[in-house]
């Protein structure tokens, strides 16, 4: 049954109308939220194009720029410079032509870039985490161009090497969809 249906899903998600295929640009700003760590929690921004295969299916890439956040104490200071470059699949509930819910899942590289000063000064480390992204949101459409959307997606880990148990990282954001 299972090898059945899994085709037959897929077969009627790309077989949708033409015109729910196109491409969209988005850019959200948001709040990381890191646990496990003494780092304070910094702003985000992400720039993100997808392409939108059928009315309930899309991948998407994008690229997240995050805020430094500092650590002072009486011997120096560090800085943790991050980002993210994330390759995700997303699946959209429409519940009518202006509003719907997703969700998304894929794989994000979480670059940590650690800053020292005073006794923390020395060669900067630098590590790649790849982590799995999740995320679920939800999505109002103003028209067929412009949308607005807000989202919860868990990042994964931060790490500063690989030694670094990392800080579990999330984020909460708000941003603009135009589809071209």
């Amino acid at each position: 049954m299972k090898k059945v249906l899994v085709p037959a899903l897929l077969c009627a998600t790309l077989a949708s109308p033409a015109l729910a295929q196109h491409w969209y640009g988005a850019v959200d700003i948001g709040t990381l939220t890191m646990k496990n760590t003494s780092y304070a929690d910094p702003g985000s921004i992400t720039v993100s194009g997808g392409y939108r295969f059928s009315p309930h299916l899309a991948a998407e890439g994008g690229i997240t720029a995050i805020g430094d956040s500092t650590l002072v104490d009486g011997s120096g200071t560090r800085t943790a410079r991050q980002g993210d470059l994330r390759f995700l699949a997303v699946g959209f509930l429409p519940v009518n032509q202006n509003f719907e819910f997703f969700g998304k899942a894929g794989l994000g590289l979480h670059a940590t870039r650690i800053l020292g000063t005073g006794s923390y000064t020395s060669n900067p480390t630098a590590h790649t985490t790849a982590n799995l992204i999740v995320g679920a949101g939800m999505q109002l459409n103003f028209n067929q161009r412009f949308g607005m959307r807000l989202q919860y997606e868990h990042l994964g880990k931060s790490k500063a090497s690989e030694t670094d148990p990392g800080a579990d990282i999330s984020r909460v954001s708000i941003g603009g969809v135009l589809n071209f």
